[in-house]
C-alpha cells in the first residue's frame, strides 16, 4: 500500500515524500529508521474493512481528549505504559475504542515507542500529539507531554464549542425571524389580498410589492421550500471544498466585526498550539511548522511558515514574529522578555492566555452586536410588510368621484 508522508529530519529540515509499505506502522519504523520524525502519515488508498469487523462510527475528538488525558493520569500515578493501555482497554464505554486500544498494546508488546504505536491505532489523533510523545521519549518525561496534548486538545475543544455557544443564540433568532416572515408572506398576506380582490382600488406601490409578494410564496410555496434546502445543501457542500472555504475564510477576514474574531481565533489557536510544543520541550523548528498546521487561514499559515525559515536562518523567534502581523506589541515584548530569560516556553504560555481573553472578549463583542442587529433586520421586514398591508387596507376607505 502506498503511503504519502511528512517528516523532519535532526537538523529540522522538512522532509516528504511516498513510501509503500505494509501498514502506516511499517512506514513510521521507516522514517524513524533514516533519522527522520513524522508528523504525518496518510494512506493514499483507503482500505475497506476486514468482514466481521465491529463498526460503530468515527471517535470523536472528544473521546481522543480523554483518553489521552487517562493516559497522561495513569502514567503520572507511576502506572506502566503497556498496563495503562490495558487498563484504559478494560475500562473503556467506546466500542470503537477497543480495536485501537487493542492495536496499541500489540504494538507496545513488540517493543516499539509509543509514537509508533499510536500511529498503528490509526486514530484520528492530531500531528502534535505524535510530537509530544517523540518529546517525551527523548525527555522521560512522558506524563507531562501527553498532559500538555490533552490541554491542548482541551483547548481546541473548549474554543470550537465557545464558538457554538456564541453563535446558536443569533441563528435561533435568525431562522425564528425568517420562519415568521415566510409564515406571513404565506397565510396571513394573501388574505389581505383575497379582501381587496375587485374593488377597484389604486394600490400604493409598497402595497403592491407585498400582495404580489405573498401570492407569489403561497402559490410556489413547495418550489421556494426545495430552492431553500438547494441552498442549504450547496451552501453545506461548498463550505466542505477547501478552495471555496479557504476564500470564505479569506472574505470573512475583510469584514469590519466578524474580521478581528476570526484573526483572533487564529491568534488564540497557533499560539497555544507552540506554547504546548515549547513546553513539551519539542524542537522549535517542529513547533512552529505543527502551529503552523493548527490555523485555517492560508495568510496566517503562510506567515508562520516565514517564520519557521527565519528561524532556521538564525533569527530569533520573537525578530521573526515581529516582521509580521501575528502578534500585538505588548506580546511581542513577552516573547523577547522569555528569549533573555530563557524562560520562552513560560512566556509563550501568558501570550497563549492572553490572546485567547482577546478572543473571547472580541467574541462577546461580536454576539452582543449581533443580537440587536437581527432584531433590527427582522423588525424592519416584519414592520415593512405589516405597513404595505395597512396602506392597502386604507385605501378602500378612500371615496373617489
Amino acid at each position: 500500500m502506498n503511503f504519502s508522508y511528512k517528516a523532519v529530519d535532526a537538523q529540522g529540515f522538512s522532509q516528504q515524500g511516498n513510501l509503500e509499505a505494509r501498514d502506516e506502522n511499517s512506514v513510521i519504523d521507516t522514517l524513524m529508521s533514516r533519522g527522520l520524525t513524522p508528523l504525518a502519515v496518510t494512506p493514499q488508498v483507503t482500505e475497506k474493512p476486514l468482514p466481521g469487523r465491529l463498526q460503530t462510527g468515527k471517535v470523536r475528538f472528544e473521546d481522543l481528549s480523554s483518553l489521552i488525558r487517562e493516559l497522561a493520569t495513569l502514567l503520572q500515578a507511576g502506572v506502566g505504559l503497556v498496563d495503562a493501555f490495558e487498563t484504559l482497554r478494560e475500562g473503556t464505554k467506546q466500542l470503537n475504542l477497543i480495536d485501537p486500544l487493542n492495536a496499541i498494546v500489540r504494538s507496545l508488546h513488540a517493543g516499539q515507542t509509543l509514537s509508533a504505536a499510536l500511529a498503528s491505532a490509526q486514530l484520528a489523533f492530531p500531528h502534535y500529539i505524535y510530537a509530544l510523545a517523540k518529546a517525551g521519549e527523548a525527555t522521560g518525561q512522558m506524563a507531562p507531554c501527553l498532559k500538555s496534548a490533552a490541554e491542548q486538545m482541551e483547548f481546541d475543544i473548549r474554543l470550537r464549542n465557545e464558538t457554538k455557544e456564541a453563535m446558536t443564540y443569533p441563528v435561533i433568532l435568525l431562522l425564528s425571524g425568517v420562519l415568521a416572515i415566510t409564515f406571513i408572506f404565506a397565510f396571513v398576506v394573501p388574505r389581505f389580498s383575497t379582501l381587496l380582490e375587485g374593488k377597484g382600488v389604486d394600490l400604493p406601490l409598497l402595497s403592491v410589492w407585498v400582495l404580489q409578494s405573498g401570492n407569489f410564496v403561497n402559490n410556489h410555496w413547495g418550489q421556494m421550500a426545495a430552492a431553500a434546502a438547494g441552498l442549504v445543501a450547496l451552501f453545506w457542500t461548498l463550505s466542505k471544498d477547501v478552495k471555496t472555504a479557504n476564500g470564505m475564510r479569506a472574505f470573512a477576514v475583510r469584514l469590519p466585526v466578524i474580521g478581528p474574531w476570526v484573526i483572533a481565533g487564529e491568534t488564540a489557536r497557533w499560539t497555544s498550539m507552540l506554547s504546548v510544543l515549547l513546553t513539551g520541550r519539542v524542537p522549535m523548528l517542529t513547533a512552529v511548522e505543527l502551529a503552523a498546521s493548527s490555523v485555517v487561514l492560508d495568510a496566517t499559515k503562510n506567515m508562520l511558515g516565514l517564520v519557521g525559515t527565519d528561524v532556521r536562518a538564525g533569527k530569533s523567534l520573537s525578530d521573526a514574529v515581529g516582521e509580521r502581523p501575528l502578534l500585538e506589541p505588548s506580546a511581542l515584548t513577552m516573547l523577547k522578555v522569555g528569549e533573555k530569560s530563557g524562560e520562552l516556553p513560560l512566556m509563550m504560555f501568558h501570550v497563549a492566555e492572553s490572546s485567547a481573553t482577546r478572543l473571547r472578549a472580541i467574541q462577546r463583542r461580536v454576539v452582543t452586536l449581533m443580537e440587536p442587529l437581527s432584531i433590527l433586520l427582522i423588525g424592519l421586514v416584519l414592520g415593512t410588510i405589516m405597513i404595505g398591508v395597512v396602506l392597502a387596507m386604507t385605501s378602500l376607505t378612500e371615496i373617489k368621484f
